[in-house]
């Protein structure tokens, strides 16, 4: 009897011992964990043990919305952990202007993560590239392409744009009065746009081979945008989940298509002609820099080429498809707008032509109500994220190399000191007192600035105004039957983007 009494103590004891020692190493490492990089780093909230903050993200309220509360606790610059990794957040606009162009090349760089390092093939992406030597010569080869398209001949460039209209008009003469989710169809235009401009060639609207497009280019976007366990914690590189096999294959077959199209341009290419799409254009500017005799050609290889497509092809259609479909939205939200939109459009472009790009300076209200789409849209509320090129000091904080940087974009454009009423949908916003447009309001920064600003800024904004003002030049949007109340211009956060609710919309052509 003693015996077994002594044992039951032995076994209790050795209980109590274990777990007191797990509960001191669970200590131990929260406490390790909450250890700041330095003294003068940037304060934050409180994380959990390897989880970090994370789950501050996992509720219904929006990242963006999370990050601009904590600013308002601990002030524009403060310190957060994702996973393992420690990330500091820019907010307001005197911040982020002097980090992205006072002190531009500290924080010119990119987070390295699993996900991005597997889809860009080792960091080759415009995007995602690390600010190196080879990133700047990448990115002057794609600068060069795009001039090419952006301030050639206007006429050329809105050739491009409007070649989806018979397509687009065809579609939304189609549904009559029945109610439709806009979106899918402006999917269609966009990508039509961009498999143009890209590779010379459209598809039919609705048809197979576009809807793979649209498929893979979503689940590519989500993916990345949800990122994978190795992105935070970096032993799980070593274990191969599911969401990492779907990874691997997606971008196997979405970056196989791109090369595909490469190495079909290449069998037809002829120098002496004048390149039609991005592909010829980027062949145009590699052969222009070995003719000028540049020493780093080996820099600029097939699979940049190949990167550099995927960039404009993936991100370029997300961004203006997002930002056409808050358009809809909104001004469907806001009737009057759209009346105001249209009258304008009449008055200066009548019906009997397209909208040129040469009408933007006699279209004010039109171009204030598209900048205001961009500003109340803020669909990359974060930018894309940066990382610090070398050690840092920024209001009074020093941030090492390497650190990870959100800029929450989001916190200018809905800044009370910077708009009067930033939570109200107003055109007015890029308004003067002389009803002219106010083309560099400070705190409006769509498409970011600096090192690391869009590379198609200026394409971009010419494509969305020659298709937004063509839109409501001819067809009229209104809500579905029943959804009177409802309010079109609600968010629904997605990851790092902030998309618009899909609603069903009904359309008429204007006569």
């Amino acid at each position: 009897m003693l015996s077994l009494i002594d044992s039951g103590t032995i076994t209790a004891n050795s209980t109590s011992l274990a777990l007191v020692t797990a509960a001191t190493a669970l200590v131990g490492v929260w406490v390790w964990s909450q250890q700041k990089p330095r003294k003068d780093f940037p304060p934050g909230p409180k994380g959990w043990p390897l989880l970090g903050n994370i789950l501050e993200f996992a509720g219904t309220k929006a990242a963006y919305d999370v990050l601009t509360e904590h600013a308002g606790t601990y002030g524009n610059i403060f310190s957060i952990r994702i996973g393992q990794r420690w990330t500091v957040v820019l907010n307001g606009v005197a911040v982020i202007k002097e980090a992205l162009l006072k002190k531009g090349v500290e924080f010119a760089n990119r987070p390295t993560s699993f996900t991005i390092d597997l889809v860009t093939e080792g960091g080759k992406s415009i995007v995602f590239g690390q600010f190196t030597p080879t990133w700047k010569l990448h990115r002057k080869l794609a600068f060069s392409a795009f001039r090419t398209l952006a301030t050639g001949s206007n006429e050329r460039f809105e050739k491009l744009v409007y070649s989806i209209v018979p397509g687009l008009t065809k579609c939304l003469e189609s549904k009559g009065s029945e109610p439709f989710s806009p979106r899918g169809t402006l999917a269609s235009s966009i990508y039509n746009i961009l498999a143009t401009m890209c590779f010379g060639k459209q598809y039919e609207f609705g048809g197979p081979e576009l809807q793979v497009w649209i498929d893979l280019n979503r689940e590519g976007t989500e993916m990345i945008g949800n990122g994978l366990a190795a992105d935070y914690i970096p032993i799980m590189k070593h274990i191969p989940t599911p969401g990492m096999k779907r990874v691997l294959k997606l971008f196997d077959v979405f970056l196989g298509s791109i090369q595909k199209e490469i190495e079909e341009h290449r069998a037809t290419y002829d120098l002496s002609r004048e390149p039609k799409d991005l592909i010829e254009m980027l062949f145009q500017a590699r052969q222009e820099m070995e003719d000028e005799g540049s020493d780093n050609m080996d820099l600029v290889t097939d699979t940049h080429i190949k990167q550099t497509v995927s960039d404009v092809f993936g991100a370029g259609t997300d961004t203006s498809i997002f930002t056409m479909t808050w358009a809809v939205n909104l001004l469907v939200q806001y009737p009057e707008i759209q009346a105001k939109v249209a009258a304008e459009v009449d008055k200066v472009v009548g019906r009997d032509r397209l909208p040129s790009l040469a009408d933007r300076e006699n279209l004010p209200y039109t171009t204030a109500t598209l900048y205001e789409i961009m500003r109340y849209s803020s669909i990359v509320p974060l930018s894309v994220p940066h990382a610090t090129s070398k050690d840092v000091e920024i209001g009074g904080y020093t941030i090492p190399e390497g650190t990870w940087v959100l800029v929450n974009l989001y916190s200018m454009h809905f800044d009370e000191k910077l708009w009067d009423e930033p939570k109200k949908f107003k055109p007015e916003h890029f308004l003067d007192e002389t009803n002219s447009v106010r083309l560099h309001p400070e705190g409006f920064m769509p498409f970011s600035t600096g090192r690391r600003v869009c590379l198609g800024e200026s394409v971009a904004k010419a494509e969305l105004f020659l298709l937004f003002s063509w839109l409501f030049q001819h067809f009229t949007f209104a809500k579905a039957p029943g959804k009177e109340d409802v309010d079109y211009s609600e968010p629904s956060p997605v990851a790092l983007a902030r998309m618009v609710k899909e609603f069903d919309v009904v359309v008429k052509k204007r006569f």
